[in-house]
């Protein structure tokens, strides 16, 4: 009976034993139970909502006061929001509410890690952790989540999540945050690797789709990064973030409308759209939806704290709608307040071009001068330099500047001698003139207008044409000369030959020329005068 009484009593200690265990684990179990507002305002945050979350939480406080958790999730979102003081305050309130929750230990050493007291900081997760006995994988993810806000710390985080991972390897947010480790060693592969875990594990998250697109985002590929970002919203149409990538994507993709699209849908969806108002004009911009882009660049652009590249677009998007008046006002904005060395030689160019459509010609020639100061390389600017100076009729500037043009050029254009030759033409440089019409006939020698303009320049050389210096090239004139298009040009030819020909006592091949002029021109008066006397001159007897 004794032996009997005795195995009864150590029946009843290990029952008694049992049931303290069991009543021990259930309490773990309760603890660990998470809230449905928790996982609510933790996907809030996920989808750019940070002010709901917090709004969630609060309510979740107001119903369930004893759940000491709630403060820790309320001072991550804080954190989150920049409010590091109201989160010192709702870390100690969940502490003061029950001080066996460890996660708001972790909540107070991650606001010493941000404010760089690392020793403080590792001293409040130690004991988190130590008191937890490093088994609590939620204290274990907090902490490391917290690391991981300085890459510096990524590889304590990564020992952490290691040891979470071999408590549950089922737990995906362990994989989201293992990925998010490598990401921050520069270890794309392993980083896509725990992401694509996570993934499976849970086929309903879109935030391991989400990262992985941003890792190829980072590594510039853009075809996987449009994959696996698509795969995302496609997941969770809701998930505001993801919008926002697809939206930077196209952007560098220049797929201009698919990148409005995307950020019309991120700014539907987030909180604060003001805050992505200027990306979103800059997207407007590059889809070339002027008119949409100037109403939101013109809010924008009223902040005190405006960029000068912001002013920048404003005024290339203005000139896209032909508003040149505001434009050249917001362009000189930009002038004034970017930081001159800031100031780009296209800058000078595409404010050359606004002048020029405000027919303000001498301030374009002189914005395209600041510009081909800065990038020697523009013959683009060479041009538009020597045309307006050229059609402005200030040609020893243009002869300078369709020079330099020419030595730039790697292959001779035709129109550049044509338009110097004229230049010194005009400017009574008549000997320069004829050196590079000359030019131009070897370039072109089978039109007639190189021929043309050395002719005319031979003339002004042979003023009395009794040299006959232009002859030869009057004659090319009358060779190459499209009879039904040019005919002024045969007319002037002929004119010549016709004069010089009666200079030289050849009176009928003279008078042959001359009723080619009337051929070409019936009512050509000196034709008339130059055949009536030649006539008459042929009839007289001669002495």
């Amino acid at each position: 009976m004794k032996r009997i009484s005795v195995t009864l009593k150590r029946l009843g200690f290990v029952k008694t034993a049992f049931l303290l265990l069991f009543v021990i684990n259930t309490q773990f179990a309760i603890a660990q139970v998470t809230l449905p507002e928790i996982d609510q305002a933790r996907y809030q945050v996920l989808i750019d909502q940070p002010e709901k979350a917090k709004s969630t939480l609060k309510q979740a406080i107001a119903a369930h006061p004893e759940d000491a958790s709630l403060w820790y999730y309320l001072g991550e979102v804080q954190i989150k929001t920049g409010a590091p003081k109201e989160a010192e305050i709702s870390f100690q309130k969940g502490i003061e509410v029950n001080d066996k929750e460890l996660l708001n230990l972790v909540g107070k050493g991650h606001l010493r890690l941000n404010e760089n007291n690392v020793v403080e900081a590792k001293k409040l997760f130690d004991q988190a952790l130590t008191l937890s006995k490093s088994k609590n994988i939620t204290i274990l993810k907090a902490v490391a989540a917290a690391y991981l806000t300085q890459a510096a710390h990524a590889s304590t985080a990564l020992a952490l999540l290691n040891k979470a991972k071999s408590i549950d390897s089922k737990d995906e947010e362990v994989f989201i945050l293992l990925g998010d480790t490598y990401l921050l060693q520069n270890n794309g592969g392993l980083a896509v690797t725990n992401y694509e875990t996570a993934a499976t594990l849970n086929t309903k998250d879109a935030t391991a789709e989400y990262k992985i697109g941003l890792v190829y985002l980072r590594s510039k590929n853009t075809e996987a990064a449009d994959v696996a970002l698509n795969k995302a919203v496609k997941i969770d149409p809701s998930y505001t973030l993801a919008y926002k990538e697809l939206g930077e994507l196209y952007y560098l993709e220049k797929k201009a409308d698919k990148s409005v699209e995307a950020y019309e849908r991120y700014m539907a969806l987030t909180e604060k759209p003001e805050t992505a108002k200027l990306r979103y004009a800059f997207f407007l911009f590059m889809a070339k939806k002027y008119a949409q882009a100037n109403v939101v660049f013109k809010e924008v652009i009223q902040k005190p704290d405006v960029s000068p590249i912001t002013l920048r677009f404003y005024a290339f998007s203005l000139f896209g709608v032909e508003d040149f008046e505001q434009s050249r006002i917001v362009m000189e904005q930009y002038l004034a307040k970017a930081p001159p060395a800031e100031i780009e030689a296209s800058d000078y160019k595409s404010y050359g071009q606004l002048l020029v459509k405000l027919k303000e010609d001498s301030l374009a020639i002189e914005s395209f001068r600041e510009s081909y100061i800065r990038d020697t390389t523009q013959t683009d600017i060479l041009q538009l330099q020597a045309e307006m100076l050229f059609n402005r009729k200030r040609y020893p500037e243009a002869i300078e500047s369709y020079g330099r043009l020419i030595k730039k050029r790697q292959k001779p254009v035709s129109q550049d001698f044509f338009k110097i030759g004229q230049s010194y033409y005009i400017n009574k440089q008549y000997g320069k003139a004829d050196t590079v019409f000359q030019k131009l006939t070897e370039l072109q020698p089978n039109i007639s207008i190189g021929y043309l303009w050395q002719a005319r320049a031979k003339s002004q050389l042979d003023p009395d044409s009794e040299k006959g210096l232009a002859k030869p090239y009057y004659e090319k004139v009358i060779e190459k000369a499209n009879p039904e298009k040019e005919k002024n040009n045969l007319v002037e030819a002929y004119s010549y030959l016709g004069y010089y020909l009666y200079l030289k006592g050849e009176l009928q091949g003279s008078l042959t020329n001359w009723e080619k002029v009337i051929a070409i021109d019936p009512n050509n008066v000196q034709a008339k005068e130059a055949i009536r006397a030649l006539k008459e001159a042929m009839k007289a007897p001669k002495k």
